[in-house]
């Protein structure tokens, strides 16, 4: 049985890596580009089984106080009300069981001067994906926390001081695609209880996962904002 995903950001670099995976492996794809009109998902009723937004930006990365509030808007905008934009568009035609992931970015939880419109806009999101993911008993919303892949997101931030960002091009090192990937797939084989409604981080993959799914399973409360007491 053909298994469809439609891209939400199919310029993105991390999706550029990830789309000829998922082809891979049977998946036809459905790319949506900044300058398409995703009303086609609805009128050609294109029925799917899995949606990944990429959409974000790191923009603009300033101290709030001087910040023009179109400028911080802008990047509310791009970070939370777009990716929910899209999803609503396709949502009519979605598959039973199907699967919607949003990418949650490198770490928004951090606090670091000059972050606040994309922070904000990515901790917002991780709370309509637990919201979405609770109203909607046919589906499952997850978030993937990738941590950083050098990808042109990150270049609003190349001249200020970001020190996770700093040692990753310092070293060289960030998260290999391939494990992007492979934790995607691995949420996505995961039932609702496991997965549904939390930001599911690349490293969380990196051990027991038989372990992990359990862990989740048990306690509903994992890998979601909460007040800590």
């Amino acid at each position: 049985m053909t298994k469809t995903a439609i891209i939400i950001g199919a310029n993105s670099d991390i999706a550029k890596g990830i789309m000829p995976m998922l082809e891979a492996d049977g998946y036809e794809l459905v790319k949506v580009f900044r300058q398409t009109d995703p009303m086609f998902i609805y009128d050609e009723n294109i029925e799917w089984d899995l949606l990944i937004s990429f959409i974000g930006t790191v923009a603009p990365v300033q101290i709030w106080e001087p910040m023009p509030l179109e400028d911080w808007i802008y990047s509310i905008k791009t970070n939370l009300h777009a990716p929910f934009g899209y999803l609503q568009i396709a949502w009519p035609s979605h598959k039973p069981n199907a699967s919607v992931c949003f990418f949650a970015g490198s770490n928004p939880q951090m606090i670091m001067p000059g972050y606040s419109a994309y922070h904000t806009g990515k901790m917002a999101l991780l709370k309509l994906v637990e919201q979405l993911d609770y109203e909607t008993p046919d589906a499952k919303f997850f978030a993937l926390g990738p941590g950083i892949v050098l990808t042109k997101i990150h270049k609003p931030s190349m001249t200020w001081e970001n020190p996770k960002l700093k040692a990753a091009l310092e070293s060289g090192k960030s998260t290999p695609i391939e494990d992007v990937y492979d934790s995607l797939m691995w949420c996505v084989g995961q039932d609702k209880a496991v997965v549904g409604g939390r930001n599911i981080c690349v490293s969380d993959l990196r051990g027991d996962r038989g372990a992990l799914a359990q862990r989740l399973r048990e306690n509903p409360d994992l890998f979601k904002l909460r007040r800590v007491e």
